[in-house]
């Protein structure tokens, strides 16, 4: 077992926090910026296991290796190692060598911070202008996970900023704004979706759906996205190491569900379900080789879970109509495998709406519904689609599977432990999260994915962020 800062109190900061802290702040690269190589990142971690620096894990599925967690928690939960206060937003942490890198927004500025994994210690901080407002009342902070890769750290901000950092020092290695290179048209909620990191020939890219149009594009209702027609960057590859197009592909505008490599038919993919369609993509041209429409006709309607890839079959779900579809990717068409019944009810059906699906042992976890009083914690059989068990009062829950468990953030701040199991609901622990004077440390919404990264646990509600040991009881 391994034991950690037992000794203090986790809610406070140390001398040597403070003293290791720093605050820095940068503003909009000047005209003449040219992008900046990386400084080397040493390994801080103390603790074996593994990284998690992409959006839900090293292979973009909530899954976590980790082995040996404490279940059932002790009285009051996992052990709190640290806690930090937040500004707006509404994204996970990426954490990977010791380092948690923190993407949120303070008053008119986003500001990313590299705190020390283990401690919350600030190593470094750095900020850029914010001028985004949310035009259904939601705040106005990151929608997109930090995503490192190496020695970066690459942050796509509401308005379609894609900049990428050095994760040593947070120094700019350079910055693309989207929105305005490709005409982009604002979707409903800014953007959303997290980047992807993949190596291919000629070096790691970035591929971001972006999602642009022809000039004149926007409508004269801000909300009537279905009058805007895209052009040819639905998605955009951009090289990790000075940020120059390498190529662009699709004319579907973007959504809210995030690229995953994949391997399909042997052979390396991308699967992006862009605004009103799926599409599968070669990493290192951008060719599209196959594609699928799947969107609720709805105009308000989003999708925002990622694709479940197994195999050459991917599963996509969202909660506005139709629910989810099984598709074999294998031929030259998809070939639809199975569909949820038409108007089943979130209970019935896996009908997710942001909340990636985690899969484990044939089985999807996920919560299933558009509204907090409508949704259900439901196992899925991955085959035939049938609810093998659902729960309601979780809300629209966040989930990542480890040792055999869901931890699963419920989204008005319980945090529960539950075995993955397709038999019957069964819950090991159940935990509210207070600080010292037993005021609660996860508030609602809490709509961020959890991390698990070397056997400590990342939860984030409003305002805060809170880590937990799952190896180590109190």
């Amino acid at each position: 077992m391994f034991r950690w800062w037992t000794n203090r109190d986790p809610t406070r900061p140390t001398a040597a926090v403070t003293a290791v802290a720093t605050a820095l702040s940068l503003l909009a690269p000047p005209a003449d910026f040219a992008p900046r190589a990386a400084e080397p990142v040493a390994d801080l971690a103390t603790r074996p296991g593994e990284d998690w620096g992409a959006f839900l894990g090293p292979t973009s599925n909530g899954r976590s290796a980790v082995q040996g967690i404490v279940s059932p928690w002790p009285a009051g939960g996992a052990r709190i190692v640290w806690q930090c206060e937040l500004g707006e937003g509404y994204v996970p942490p990426a954490v990977e060598r010791g380092r948690a890198l923190v993407f949120d927004r303070v008053g008119d500025e986003y500001r990313l911070r590299c705190l020390h994994a283990e401690t919350g210690a600030i190593l470094w901080e750095r900020r850029s202008p914010a001028d985004y407002t949310d035009l259904f009342g939601y705040d106005g902070g990151p929608r997109s996970a930090p995503v490192i890769a190496g020695d970066r750290v690459v942050t796509f901000d509401p308005e379609g900023r894609l900049e990428c950092r050095s994760v040593a020092d947070g120094a700019l290695s350079w910055s693309v704004d989207t929105t305005a290179e490709y005409g982009v048209v604002r979707n409903f909620f800014g953007v959303g979706a997290a980047p992807l990191v993949v190596d291919v020939a000629g070096g790691p890219i970035v591929i971001a759906p972006v999602g642009g149009s022809p000039p004149g594009s926007a409508p004269a209702a801000p909300e009537r996205l279905d009058l805007v027609r895209g052009l040819d960057s639905g998605l955009v590859a951009f090289d990790l190491a000075s940020g120059r197009e390498r190529w662009r592909a699709s004319s579907e505008l973007a959504g809210y569900s995030s690229p995953v490599a994949a391997r399909i038919g042997g052979v390396d993919r991308v699967v992006a379900w862009l605004r009103d369609r799926l599409v599968v993509v070669d990493p290192g041209s951008g060719a599209v080789r196959n594609g699928f429409r799947w969107r609720a006709e709805d105009l308000f309607s989003v999708v925002a879970a990622n694709p479940v890839v197994q195999g050459d079959e991917v599963l996509l779900t969202e909660a506005y109509g139709p629910g989810s579809v099984l598709l074999d990717l294998a031929g030259d068409e998809p070939r639809v495998l199975r569909q949820d019944p038409r108007r089943a009810r979130p209970a019935t059906a896996l009908k997710v709406h942001w909340a990636t699906p985690v899969l484990h042992d044939g089985h999807l976890y996920a919560a299933s519904g558009r509204h907090a009083g409508d949704a259900a914690l439901v196992c899925v059989d991955w085959r035939t689609g049938a609810v093998r068990w659902a729960e309601e009062g979780f809300g629209r829950a966040s989930l990542a599977f480890a040792d055999g468990h869901l931890v699963v953030v419920a989204e008005f701040g319980d945090l529960l432990l539950v075995r993955a199991t397709p038999e019957r609901f069964t819950p090991v622990s159940r935990a509210r999260l207070v600080d010292p004077s037993g005021g609660p440390l996860l508030e609602p919404p809490c709509w961020a994915a959890p991390v698990v990264a070397r056997g400590l646990c990342y939860v984030r509600g409003a305002g805060r962020l809170v880590c937990i040991d799952l190896l180590e009881e109190r």
